[in-house]
């Protein structure tokens, strides 16, 4: 935006008295101003995703630079730009391979401009999955990640009722959101995805496995573009880093038919929204 006053608006010399020492606090100010960090963080770009990542201009192209990334095990993304492992964050990967919260976390470094370390987003947020816990190790990892991820952003719940729980007093048993083969529930949830925001989620279901009755076990992310369109980005071990078009016809269908039910209503999907700090 140019911000150069009119001529008729520029401010005479007889009207700019400054003394000596008020010039010198002036400059000093000036250049005070010119050392204060951005607001921004400054989030390392890893080499392998530089030429795509280094021209996104907006939120769906720097989604779109994550995509067709080979799914590794546990894989993801650290605040130093490194490919590595959540468990072993001492290693670096010979090539670029991502899981599913490996690639939410780091898309949503960029989407965000935070540069999210690894011990922050998987910390134990409700103190009840750590080891030991009668639920199971980890159990609500999915749920933990995207609350630690925006957590210190204007953030909420969109369910489709339009309740809005507290995030931080919520658990992954008592918020779990809404059932994915719910299509009714999508056609309230949709109209409701704003531009300008990233709606990150955590899918939970119950299980039988042994010390466990719930996990929220894959997480993921909408981006919703100027244009109208909104797509769901993550990271499967079939496809690896893949999105679905949930604004094409028959898109909402593809993502149901991606996490069918065993049992009816068995998978549920929880969906936070927070702003975007890019466009």
């Amino acid at each position: 935006m140019n911000v150069t006053p009119s001529p008729r608006l520029r401010p005479q010399a007889p009207t700019l008295s400054i003394s000596l020492p008020g010039l010198v606090l002036l400059t000093l100010l000036f250049l005070a101003g010119l050392t204060l960090p951005a607001q921004a963080d400054s989030i390392p770009i890893p080499a392998a995703l530089a030429p795509r990542l280094s021209t996104a201009s907006t939120a769906q192209a720097m989604a779109d630079a994550f995509l067709n990334i080979p799914y590794v095990d546990d894989a993801t993304v650290d605040e130093h730009g490194r490919f590595t492992l959540f468990e072993h964050p001492e290693t670096t990967l010979p090539s670029p391979g991502l899981n599913c919260s490996g690639f939410t976390l780091s898309v949503s470094r960029f989407l965000l401009q935070k540069n999210i370390p690894l011990d922050a987003a998987k910390a134990d947020t409700g103190g009840d999955s750590g080891p030991g816990s009668p639920n199971g190790q980890d159990w609500d990892f999915g749920f933990d990640l995207i609350r630690n991820i925006t957590r210190d952003l204007p953030r909420r719940a969109i369910l489709p009722g339009g309740e809005t729980p507290d995030l931080d007093a919520a658990t992954g048993q008592s918020l779990r959101g809404f059932p994915i083969a719910d299509t009714t529930a999508w056609g309230r949830i949709m109209p409701r995805l704003r531009p300008g925001h990233v709606y990150l989620a955590s899918i939970s279901k119950p299980v039988k496995t042994k010390g466990y009755t719930l996990l929220h076990y894959h997480v993921g992310l909408i981006v919703p573009g100027r244009d109208g369109t909104f797509a769901f980005y993550h990271a499967t071990p079939k496809s690896g880093s893949h999105r679905v078009s949930l604004s094409a016809p028959g898109g909402v269908k593809q993502l149901q038919a991606q996490f069918r039910d065993k049992s009816p209503n068995e998978k549920y999907i929880l969906l936070i929204e927070a702003p975007l700090a890019v466009p």
